[in-house]
């Protein structure tokens, strides 16, 4: 039997418990709630034996923040001042008063605290107001300071609780590839709910959240973008709120690598990233290396609540623990003096480093001037439609699908799920399908080959997470073929049982079928199709 095994480019789906993206938002139109991490209990976080490298002397200090004075030096730092939540739902309104960011003692303080605050609800200066139920600070060096390629090394104490959310960070200064996360986002570090019952996976009972992330944002804009990164715990398995603690990346041409207390923890290189955005009504590729290949600059903050803590640990927000500090003891930004261009030559490498697998640049589908039309739009017959591609949600790699002979059939396309997370998708470019809203239908051969007790199996259109509809398919007898009919319209009225109020927009579609067994299943799929409906 003649087998091919696809392998699909992994994106964000929200198949399960969903956190929402890291760093904290941008300056880009807002993410929302629900583009979505799952770092409640994956990625598993490494347990650090590695040895401290001392960093190259090579390295040259370009600037650098001390916090020596009694002010914040507004040469170097800008306040965001707004109350718009990130665009994920945070907590806290960002302010310019001394009470939520000072200088002291050598340290500078950022300070979360109980209080309402009404202030702009957008990151822009457009017109509007919003009230939240605590004030921050957020600083940044855009247009004070902004660099391509170094090593960036900042000294912190992190806050702790459940609702907590530090970050230090680094955005695009001139967006070159489009909205976020298109032009990029580096995470260097960030944390949540820091002493609260950890949900790891292995976690001991009573232990502690203690991990931190380091991770990259890139491929489209929102809603398609991607994000890849890993998790670590501090060496010694020590609480990053205890004390202080330096956390620092190393940028180079094609590649940017993390660090804990100068233990290199993880590395992804540029064949694990990429940049897409659109011109002219089409995707183009923003070619090598990109979107990790501009200037970007660097940012500081403490928000609190947001999709991803509110979600994770013990849920919500506990207001009994703040006021909290993230507590900052000097921002460094160093050049590498063996080739500044590039950034070479400067690496402080660690075989035991995780190597992040990344996501390689999808093929940008183009469809033909009848792509998607009727009365009979066949999608997957043998071999797929042209203008699609096979593709999926798998973070935990427990999702494997293939084409295989089948007997009397020819090619079909077989889907093994062997856990609780992940989907798969045919990715098709953006089309107007809202001629099958009239009486048309999704049709399928469906075979269920195996599964466990009473799975369930999701049918799913979407245009972009959250603006996905789905429903339940009817399956047949396990062992036997069944043709599968879903009338188009009342798939899309359904909407996102995942995500209230949301569903798919029938005049943008981007994956045309998408199948999520809600559980261990092995199904095989033939004969996919839209037609309409014989009266």
């Amino acid at each position: 039997m003649k087998t091919t095994v696809l392998m699909p480019t992994f994106k964000l789906s929200a198949a399960a418990l969903a956190i929402s993206l890291a760093g904290c938002a941008s300056d880009s139109p807002a993410p929302s709630a629900e583009d979505t991490l799952e770092k409640t209990s994956t990625p598993k976080a490494l347990v650090l034996t590695a040895e401290p490298i001392a960093a190259s002397e090579k390295w040259d200090l370009l600037w650098s923040d001390e916090f020596d004075g009694t002010e914040i030096d507004k040469k170097k730092w800008e306040h965001e001042v707004n109350c718009w939540g990130g665009g994920n739902n945070e907590q806290q309104c960002y302010t310019s008063r001394d009470s939520n960011a000072f200088v002291k003692d050598g340290v500078l303080n950022i300070v979360a605290k109980k209080g309402s605050f009404t202030g702009p609800d957008n990151a822009d200066g457009n017109p509007g107001t919003k009230t939240l139920p605590y004030t921050s600070a957020r600083l940044r060096t855009k247009n004070k300071g902004h660099w391509k390629y170094g090593r960036f090394e900042v000294r912190a104490k992190l806050p702790f609780g459940q609702g907590t959310w530090p970050a230090i960070w680094m955005l695009p200064t001139d967006w070159v590839y489009g909205g976020w996360a298109a032009s990029g986002e580096v995470d260097i570090m960030e944390a949540v709910n820091l002493k609260t019952p950890s949900t790891e996976k292995g976690a001991a009972e009573g232990e502690l959240e203690s991990r931190v992330f380091g991770s990259l944002h890139y491929g489209k804009p929102w809603p398609d973008n991607v994000y890849t990164g890993q998790a670590t715990h501090l060496p010694g398995n020590v609480n990053p709120a205890d004390d202080f603690h330096t956390y620092a990346i190393e940028w180079e041409e094609g590649e940017i690598r993390w660090y804990v207390d100068n233990v290199h923890f993880a590395t992804q290189k540029q064949e694990g990233w990429y940049s897409q955005h659109m011109e002219d009504g089409v995707f183009v590729s923003g070619g090598e290396n990109a979107p990790f290949n501009q200037k970007f600059h660097l940012l500081l903050n403490l928000a609190v609540g947001g999709n991803w803590a509110a979600n994770a640990n013990d849920g919500g927000i506990d207001a009994s623990v703040f006021p909290q500090t993230l507590a900052i003891d000097y921002v460094r930004v160093y050049r590498c003096s063996a080739d500044r261009w590039k950034g070479k030559g400067c690496a402080a490498v660690s075989e035991e480093a995780a190597m992040v697998e990344g996501i390689a640049e999808p093929e940008i589908l183009i469809g033909d001037g009848n792509f998607g039309k009727g009365p009979v739009f066949d999608v997957y017959k043998d071999e797929l439609s042209v203008g699609m591609a096979f593709d999926g949600y798998n973070p935990e790699k427990l999702v494997i699908q293939e084409q295989v002979e089948e007997p009397g059939r020819g090619n079909v396309w077989k889907v093994t799920k062997t856990g609780e997370v992940g989907n798969v998708y045919l990715r098709a470019p953006k089309t107007d399908l809202s001629h099958w809203m009239e009486g048309g239908e999704l049709l399928f051969d469906l075979k269920i080959e195996s599964k466990e007790g009473d799975t369930e199996l999701l049918a799913k259109m979407d245009s972009g997470w959250p603006k996905a509809s789905d429903i339940n398919v009817v399956q047949p007898a396990v062992g036997e073929w069944g043709e599968v009919r879903i009338n188009v319209a009342d798939l899309i009225s359904k909407g996102n049982r995942y995500s209230g109020g949301n569903k798919a927009d029938i005049k943008s579609i981007s994956n045309v079928l998408v199948f999520e067994p809600l559980g261990v299943m092995t199904f095989k799929v033939d004969n996919i199709r839209f037609e309409y409906a014989t009266k």
